[in-house]
Parts: structure tokens; sequence; C-alpha cells
């Protein structure tokens, strides 16, 4: 036999072509003890083994009970074979250049079997000791997991696999494909592992990679699917592979199209992840749920965010950088060059921030359109012609600071505006056309959502999370209900200690924003003077008059489709505006009349909306007798 080095493998003695079997238990005493069972010298219990191409060695408990198998390859020729069949393996320590051990049940072997046989047939006709090693290690193969190799690839082979087999259809470096909102997501699995807990049972991790992106470069991205052996096995039934959260690629029915058709999405992908921008989004999405700052769940600890699904509908920002560094630990393993890419294996969403919800989110990419902007948006506005063209002065002329991340270059350079008058006047939809102007995300936040939690702590991180993210974004930020900042700080109660602690806060944040602001308040009455000198321009606002609310109900109807308004609504405008109501309650009652005529399966007309205002007006009645003046 030739005991010659094999491509840097040194084998340290003659070493037999055979496979030695030791047996492992205890004796009486605790101790462990090693019988050998086959082989040449089997007689000899002595504990060498590096002198046998393979050992096989069985742990067994008091009862005779098998616990483990273990296996260990000390022939070269079979070193060899692995480092060339297989390379690498997840789940065996080892670059195959010396003698290493792997535990049952040997997925490297079954997940390359194939791949070694090939192996085999290339072998020369003088390589005939490499050949008897692999026939011993393919000796061992049979006996030890042929007839359950042949039994599960049959099972495999109608479409259906059980809970205890699955790790054997996810090979490590083959494509898999799983499904988000049911558009298919290729991605390549790394490794298999068997975890289980009391609360979710027993489940199989699929460990991948992606190709994601940071928001400057794509990249390796990891990305672990649990399969749930109770949601996907019931009572221990085979389960549609097809039907599984995620299945190799080579199950899909799908020929090479699909890959066409996902390398096209993904190159939209980068090309959105690549830049910030501002994008309509019509469709279903998933946002990212806040946990409370107090809330702890230690069977949770292992999972840092909890997505649900909405319908969005509305303008998104997408900028990764700022999502990756507020959500810490989703990032790239490996950065990439655009021109090695991968595309086909990017996601179907990209990440970005819903202006609606004020939450981050995931959305797909097939749904996202470039931002439209509408050409003069002031026109929908009914409040007197200065102050519209004193707001879109300031705001077309304000000028954002080059640097973004510099605190003292922001200092000073913000523009705040104070809207403030009853509802229903304008003040909004003031901050709302100046975003348009500007072609700008609008940030809209209440007092109320910025202290949900009733924290200082909580409303500071949220006040600042606001303004970091309109910095980055050179966004418009209107903060409704800001009456707490207005009013002049008192230290009468321990509640007034509370709010001066939050009028401070917000102060010294808004120092040092540079962007765009409007405060909205129904009501002023001893305004604060350090608030007082922030503020760069301050419009009331009256409650629409008789002209006005014509012009609101005769632009909130223009917008409608034409053929689904009756022409008598048209010709009611001034009934319709002898009504006292602000353009807030115009929009309602017009929404909920024309939600009743798609009900009624006829045209708006002015008997619906004069139904909705029948409603409003017994509501109103009855709050008046409640509330006598």
């Amino acid at each position: 036999m030739d005991h010659q080095d094999t491509n840097g493998v040194h084998p340290t003695a003659p070493l037999k072509c055979e496979l030695k079997t030791w047996h492992t238990r205890e004796d009486g005493k605790g101790n462990k003890v090693r019988t050998p069972v086959q082989g040449t010298d089997a007689l000899r219990p002595d504990n060498d083994s590096s002198s046998h191409a393979l050992v096989l060695e069985r742990g067994f408990d008091k009862k005779s009970q098998l616990l483990w198998t273990t296996l260990t390859v000390n022939s070269p020729h079979i070193l060899k074979a692995l480092r060339d069949a297989v390379g690498r393996y997840p789940t065996v320590p080892s670059d195959f250049t010396e003698s290493f051990t792997m535990s049952s049940p040997f997925q490297m072997l079954y997940h390359h079997w194939e791949d070694l046989h090939a192996y085999k047939t290339t072998l020369e006709d003088g390589e005939d000791d490499a050949r008897m090693h692999l026939n011993l290690l393919f000796g061992f193969m049979e006996s030890e997991m042929g007839d359950s190799k042949r039994a599960i690839e049959k099972q495999f082979a109608s479409g259906y696999c059980d809970y205890d087999n699955l790790w054997l259809i996810f090979k490590p470096g083959a494509l898999a494909i799983t499904h988000f909102k049911s558009h298919p997501w290729l991605m390549r699995v790394t490794k298999t592992a068997y975890e289980e807990n009391a609360r979710d049972g027993k489940w199989l991790e699929v460990h991948t990679v992606y190709t994601g992106h940071d928001g400057k470069n794509p990249g390796e991205t990891k990305h672990i699917i649990k399969v749930k052996q109770k949601e996907s096995f019931a009572q221990g039934h085979p389960e549609r592979i097809l039907n599984l959260p995620v299945y190799p690629r080579k199950y899909h029915t799908e020929g090479e199209a699909l890959e066409e058709r996902l390398r096209s999405r993904g190159e939209r992908f980068i090309s959105l992840s690549g830049r910030n921008s501002i994008q309509n989004y019509d469709g279903a999405a998933e946002y990212l749920k806040e946990a409370p700052p107090d809330f702890y769940d230690p069977n949770e600890a292992s999972t840092w965010q909890v997505w649900r699904s909405y319908a969005e509908k509305g303008r998104i920002v997408l900028d990764l950088s700022s999502f990756h560094e507020e959500n810490r630990g989703m990032t790239i393993s490996a950065p990439q060059d655009e021109s090695t890419t991968d595309t086909a294996m990017c996601p179907p969403y990209v990440f970005g921030f819903s202006c609606g919800r004020k939450d981050w989110g995931r959305f797909l990419v097939s749904i996202v359109r470039e931002a439209s902007w509408k050409p003069d948006p002031f026109s929908s506005l009914e409040v007197p012609s200065n102050q519209k063209m004193l707001v879109q002065a300031l705001v077309s002329s304000h000028d954002f600071p080059g640097n973004d991340r510099d605190r003292n270059e922001q200092k000073g350079k913000g523009l705040v505006f104070l809207l403030h008058g009853p509802p229903g006047a304008g003040k909004t939809l003031t901050a709302e056309c100046a975003a348009e102007l500007s072609h700008r995300a609008l940030f809209s936040c209440s007092m109320s959502e910025l202290n949900k939690y009733n924290s200082a702590w909580y409303f500071e991180h949220r006040l600042a999370q606001v303004l970091r993210l309109a910095t980055a974004w050179k966004a418009v930020v209107l903060l409704d209900e800001a009456d707490v900042f207005l009013e002049a700080r008192r230290d009468d109660s321990a509640a007034d200690g509370e709010r001066n602690a939050l009028v401070a806060v917000f102060l010294r944040h808004l120092e040092y924003f540079s962007g765009i602001v409007f405060l909205t308040t129904n009501r002023i009455h001893v305004f604060d003077d350090a608030m007082k000198s922030r503020i760069h321009l301050a419009i009331g606002f009256n409650a629409p008059g008789t002209a006005a609310r014509r012009a609101i109900w005769s632009r909130n109807i223009q917008q409608l489709p034409k053929d689904q308004v009756d022409p008598n609504v048209e010709e009611a405008l001034d009934r319709l505006a002898a009504e006292e109501l602000n353009g807030r309650e115009i929009a309602n009652t017009l929404t909920t009349a024309n939600t009743f005529a798609r009900f009624s399966k006829e045209p708006l007309g002015i008997q619906h909306i004069e139904t909705v205002m029948v409603v409003r007006r017994d509501f109103e009645n009855i709050l008046k007798k409640g509330n006598p003046a």
C-alpha cells in the first residue's frame, strides 16, 4: 500500500484500509470503557486507532441504548476526496487536511453522496489505493445509511417530507425559495439546525444568505427561517414540500424564467436601495412594531424585531442608511461590488419609512413608484393670499446646511412656523402644501404620539428621532397639538415641573434643528418667552366663511369621478355652503355621503349629502343640550 504524502496529509504510520469499530459504555463506577468490536486486531484492546482509515465509535448508556455515533477519518485518500468534492461543510469543523471526527447523522455524507461518487469515477487506473479507500467509505455509508437514504429519497420524489428528515432537503450551498407577501425570494442555504423550547415546541432553523443592501453597498446578508413542527407537520404527518415556508429551488415548478424575473426585480432593488428618495406606495406592507420602553419578555429575547402586516397608501421615504442606524443588527456581512452582485437573490421588499404610520416598514419593490407632486398645491388652500405668499416665499428660500451631521452647523438655522386657529381651518393643509411645494416628505407628529408613554425619556428619544430623520431627509415637520410647548412655564405643581422639563427638552432640540417646522395649536393663552423668540412667522386661521366653504365643497366634489356625481350636487353648492362647517367637516361629510351613495348603487346626489348632514345636526344638538352655553 502506498504510504507517501497525499496532497499535504502526512500519515504517521502504515495505514490499514479498514474500518475499526469501538463501543463505549459506562462501568459500574461511572467510568467510560471502550471495547473494540471489529477489525483485524479486535482482540487487542488498545486505544490506537490512527492506523485505520476509518474509525467508528458508538456510545451506549447503562441499558445499552445507543446515545451517539461518531466517525473518524484518517485516510489521506478520503480526505483528498472530501477536499475536492466537498470543500467545506458548515457543521464539520475541518478543512480536510488532517484527521477529523464527525457525528451521526452524518449530514455531510448524505448531502455529498453523489458528489463523492462522481469524484470516485474520475480516478485514473493507477490510483488503486484511493479507489480502495473510497470503496471502504461507501461500504460504511451503505451499511449505515443506505436503506434510510433510499426510503427518504422515495418520499422526496413524491413531493413530501416528514419533520425528522427535513434537514436532508436543505443542502448547504444550494438555492432555496421562501415568500414575502406571496412574492418569491431566492436565497442560498448555509446550514440547518434543530431547536426547541417549551413555548414553540420543535423547529428546524434554515440558515441562509441573500443579497442585501446597507444604503451604500450591496452584500451578503444572513437570514434565518424557522420551520415549526406544530405549524407545518400537523400530528406528525408528512407535509408537501412546496407548502413549507422555505424549500429548495429545485422543487419550484417555474424554470429559468424565475431567475430572470427575480434578477430584473433585484436590479430595481439595488437602484432603490442605493439612494434616498420619496416614493408613492399603495398596497400590502409590513411595519416594525415598537415595544414599550419598559417591556421585556425573556421568551422574545432572541427576537428583536416584530413585523406586522398592514395596507399602506401614501408617501414613503427610502433611506437604508438611516434604517440600519436605527435598527442595529441588520447589517450585511460581506459587501460586494455591484458588478459581481447576484441580483436574483435580492429580497422582494425594500426598507423604508411610512410618512403616514410614522414607522419603519418593508415595502414591495414591485409596488414602489416615484412620488408625484401637485403642480400648484396652495391653490387648494382657502386662506388669505398674503398668508400663502409668505409661507411659499419662506419655504422656497430656506437653505439646509450641507453637513447634516454637524450639530454646530445646524444651530439656529431652522425655520419655525406657528399656525393657530380653530380645527378645520387649514393649519394642517398649510404644512402639507409646504411639503408639496418643496417636493419634500412631511413628517407629522402630535404631542400625544411623542409622549404616549408619559415618560420624559421616551419623549426626548422620540423627538430626537423625528428631528434626526427630518434632518437627514430635509423633510417638513408638522408638530400638532403643540399647546404644551407654547404656554408660559409655571412652578405651581408637580405637573408643572414635568411640563417644564418637556418644554426644556423641546427647546433644546429645536435650537439645533435646521429644517422647517410647523407648530399648530387651537388656542393660545400666555406665550412662553423662549418659545416666542424661536418662531419666525405666526399665522392665525379663522373658520371658513361662506365663500370659502363653497370653494371647499366645489373642490372636493371635483376630485370625484364625474360619472359618479349627480349634476344636482353642483347646483346645490350655495345651499351646502350655508352650513357652518369647517374644512375637515366638509371633507368628512362628503366622504361619508359618497360611501352611502356607493352602497345604494347610485351616483352621489344632494339627497345623500343631506342625509349625512341631518345626522350631523342631530349630533350637534345633543352636544349643545349636554353642554349649555
